[in-house]
């Protein structure tokens, strides 16, 4: 080499023949793609065992066969492999929903990129399942934000959702210069909601008069300034008279015009004849009536106002109007006057609204309270002058269809925002639909609730402020509020109706394209399931589709058992045999294929019965039980290997004879062995020409080593063409070999990578050639053993050879 030295020194180059290894493959994945009751549809998934198939992609059914497809996929992961489960798509899949307005019987969202891609700004659900089918019907979505602050039990004849009102407040404080001062006022709320003898209310202001100044209000529970109080004995010495206009046990409402609103008082059943002012009653206490109260009775034909009592036998009120017809036994409704406001009495409860609701669920009463603490303004809009945009989510499986234990709380999220800009951190937004999106297992959010407004424009007006709709920025929002909603989710739907699983089959050889690209997903075994049709064309299409699959890839094979009607509960072996050929006669021929001979029979723990599966699923186990335990290379037939899992007894249990008539067909036997149980007794692939491609150990050997040595080999792109590239890629693949070799894979081997075959013209061609040559290892097929009866005085020498 070039120096570039001009005076004396050392100049160090380094040179690094180690470019690419051999790294392992995973040889142990297999695909199937069927009508599973849950699951995200047309997204091959991952999973390791049952108990992930269960969670994922939901139990099996007996409807339609479902169980077929479910428990091949078992038998597979039962082998030690891991299994790519594709949910097949159906015309009549549905997701369950939370209507926004009139049902919605045709949602289908596939995905979680369908979901981001098309449905994000859905206005006609609320929320949606995760994914397809009926498995969601009736589970609950319960939300809580902060609609109200306190539940009044005042009567609420009159009333109308916005209206406003006040209650005075007077607690004592220190001064600065070492005094007690009172400090007064009162406080303002909207009514957010009307119930049955209460209202719920949400604070939004208070007046004091020590400054004349209006400010917002944060509700504390027990607080004398910043809650409305109860009714207090110690200050119900005033009942029957108007008293002061700030004092804490009156109550004033008012309308979205500012003026004053009467108040319901107490209900009586009571009488008043034809022409008199007098109401007697038939239980009256006076202590729930004043002077100035209006009367009205519920059947609206009298209205009138208190002016005095009566005190005679029958208790009554005086009023300053007669009655116009008589009545008997007919309800009054006593309302306090125009400016009195109501005078809390020890009926007029007033309690915490948070503390009293509940998840509202069928089978079990749970608390918000016991959930998390009461939503209020989060730290992120609090910052930003937003109110009141903090929401709780839980998920419930009130029935227990779902997780089989009803009133479960599967999922809970608290402090998430209605701020679509919402974030705990600078990476972690928290705004509901979002966060919900991301994180949940169960359903996905549509449209925002509208709720409703619980402010006023001003602090000291009465329009109700409307505007906080959610899903929008943090600044200066006062987001709308629903309080506590409990959804029961709806119109979920499967293959062809709820619990049913008639897939198309057009549908399920849909679901296997997604395999088609190689380089996407890393597929080892593809699993055929049940034969996938009422007819044997149509089992016979299916079969066709995989092995097509697995041609076109060329790093799979395609795992096929027989049409199921052609097998099982046909109770002559010979048919069997004719059924079975026949069947797989009209398969093209490629090594990228394995054909077995039937069914197993099987216990359905989940169904309490016996089943005939198809053994695809095993054939496809035991190969990943070989690669687990030995090597690729080695047969998955035989007594040592190819021990069927989980099988009572074998649809078709092949005799000697047939099985010399399966065999020439490329037909591999499953056969009862004494002693070693239900085996594998054949290792051909699909190929119909005589070659060492039509061994299953063949095939396996050259997927394994063409996978390995071509991830080798990328590590040489981009390279230079000479010595040293061609020199490295020998020292990695060389001993690769030798050690296939030692492991009894291949008998010997060379590797052409030189001048020879990397031509000028190949160079120039910016190309890079290998030749690797092998001898596969060959399995035993045949055993034939001869035993000899001689005389005793004839040598051994004089027969061996000659028999």
């Amino acid at each position: 080499m070039a120096l570039n030295l001009v005076s004396p020194g050392v100049k160090v180059r380094e040179v690094d023949l180690t470019i690419g290894r051999i790294d392992d493959i995973n040889d142990q994945v297999g695909a199937i793609a069927g009508p599973f009751s849950q699951g995200p549809v047309g997204v091959p998934i991952l999973v390791e065992t049952e108990q992930d198939l269960l969670n994922t992609f939901g139990k099996p059914y007996s409807a339609d066969g479902q169980y077929e497809y479910w428990h091949t996929a078992s038998s597979y992961l039962s082998y030690g492999g891991v299994l790519r489960v594709i949910r097949t798509d159906g015309a009549t899949l549905a997701n369950a929903n939370v209507p926004s307005s009139v049902s919605v019987t045709n949602l289908k969202i596939l995905s979680s990129e369908d979901y981001y891609t098309n449905h994000t700004t859905d206005e006609d659900w609320h929320y949606a399942a995760r994914n397809p089918g009926s498995w969601s019907n009736n589970l609950k979505v319960c939300i809580i934000d902060g609609l109200a602050d306190q539940r009044l039990g005042v009567g609420t004849d009159g009333l109308v959702v916005g209206y406003a009102i006040t209650a005075g407040f007077s607690t004592s404080v220190a001064m600065s210069d070492g005094t007690v001062g009172v400090h007064t006022g009162y406080l303002k709320g909207i009514i957010t909601q009307i119930n049955e003898g209460s209202i719920d209310v949400k604070l939004t202001s208070k007046y004091t008069y020590n400054d004349n100044k209006w400010s917002n209000v944060a509700y504390e529970e027990g607080s004398r300034i910043n809650a409305f109080l109860g009714y207090d004995a110690n200050l119900a010495a005033g009942i029957g008279t108007q008293g002061l206009d700030n004092f804490e046990n009156r109550y004033r409402i008012y309308n979205n015009s500012g003026t004053e609103q009467q108040i319901e008082r107490n209900r009586f059943g009571g009488s008043v004849s034809s022409g008199s002012s007098i109401v007697t009653f038939d239980s009256f206490d006076s202590r729930y009536v004043t002077f100035g109260d209006e009367l009205k009775s519920l059947n609206g034909t009298l209205t009138a106002n208190v002016v005095g009592f009566t005190t005679a036998a029958n208790p009554g009120v005086i009023l300053d109007q007669t009655a116009g017809v008589g009545m008997a036994n007919t309800t009054f409704i006593i309302k306090s006057g125009i400016g009195t406001g109501l005078l809390l009495s020890d009926i007029n409860t007033v309690r915490d609204w948070y503390n009293d609701q509940t998840l509202g669920l069928s089978n079990s009463t749970v608390y918000w309270k016991s959930i998390a603490e009461r939503p209020k303004t989060s730290e992120y809009a609090g910052e930003r002058n937003g109110e009141h945009d903090e929401i709780h989510v839980v998920v419930v499986d009130d029935t227990g269809d779902v997780t089989g234990s009803a009133g479960n709380i599967v999922e809970k999220w608290t402090g998430l925002s209605k701020a679509a800009d919402a974030k705990v951190s600078p990476s972690t937004a928290t705004y509901y639909k979002d966060y919900i999106a991301n994180f949940s297992d169960y359903i996905f959010v549509g449209a925002a609730h509208s709720g409703i407004g619980v402010k006023f424009t001003t602090m000291n007006g009465y329009t109700v402020d409307n505007t906080g709709g959610w899903g929008t920025n943090a600044q200066g929002s006062t987001y709308n509020a629903i309080g506590s909603k409990s959804y029961a989710m709806e119109s979920g739907n499967d293959y062809g109706g709820i619990d049913r699983f008639d897939v198309a089959l057009g549908d399920v050889v849909s679901g296997y394209s997604v395999l088609d690209n190689p380089a996407e997903y890393s597929i080892n075994f593809l699993i055929n399931g049940p034969s996938g049709g009422s007819t044997i064309y149509e089992s016979q299409a299916k079969a066709s589709k995989l092995l097509q699959i697995a041609g076109t890839r060329k790093d799979c094979i395609a795992c096929i058992s027989p049409h199921r009607a052609g097998v099982v509960n046909v109770t002559n072996p010979d048919t069997q045999t004719a059924n079975i050929v026949q069947f797989y006669d009209a398969l093209p021929s490629t090594s990228y294929g394995v054909f077995d001979s039937g069914y197993k029979y099987m216990y359905d723990r989940f169904n309490n019965t016996f089943r005939y599966i198809p053994l695809n699923g095993d054939i496809a186990g035991l190969m990943a039980r070989t690669s687990i335990n030995s090597f690729p290379w080695f047969s998955p037939a035989g007594a040592q290997r190819g021990t069927i899992n989980n099988a009572i007894k074998l649809a078709y249990n092949p005799s000697q004879a047939q099985r010399d008539l399966l065999y020439p067909k490329r037909i591999n036997p499953v056969m009862f062995s004494p002693g070693a149980g239900m085996v594998l007794f054949g290792d051909k692939t699909a190929l119909k020409v005589a070659s060492a491609f039509d061994r299953i150990n063949v095939r396996r050997l050259f997927l394994t080593i063409e996978a390995t040595i071509e991830r080798a080999a990328r590590a040489q792109l981009f390279e230079f063409n000479d010595v040293l590239t061609r020199t490295n890629f020998l020292n990695i693949v060389e001993p690769y070999l030798r050690d296939v070799k030692a492991k009894r894979g291949i008998s010997d081997f060379v590797v052409i990578c030189d001048e020879t075959n990397n031509t000028p013209d190949i160079i120039d061609a910016n190309q890079f050639k290998a030749d690797i040559f092998v001898k596969p290892a060959r399995s035993i097929n045949f055993i034939g053993l001869t035993f000899v009866a001689t005389r005793s005085g004839i040598s051994f020498d004089e027969v061996i050879g000659a028999v």
